[in-house]
């Protein structure tokens, strides 16, 4: 298994996350925001890098349709 690097920076840059999610193979990660939540991401194509932020696409299974897209603020990720 390959241990990922958690880098504790003031504003997570979409150059780091967009390595994580085009990562092959692919490991499921998780976002840990300033606020204490956490996002797994399972599946890294519900994910979108758009600017200073990121959607997150919500599913009930990983083989599902979108239920929600939730919109986090890049400044708000802590680590990865």
């Amino acid at each position: 298994m390959i241990a990922r690097s958690c880098a504790m920076i003031a504003r997570m840059l979409p150059p780091a996350i967009d390595a994580e999610l085009t990562r092959e193979p692919f490991l499921p990660l998780r976002l840990y925001l300033s606020d204490g939540r956490t996002y797994v991401i399972a599946n890294p194509a519900l994910c979108w890098i758009n600017h200073g932020s990121i959607y997150i696409a919500r599913t009930n299974r990983p083989d599902s349709r979108i239920m929600d897209v939730d919109l986090v603020s890049l400044r708000h990720i802590v680590r990865i």
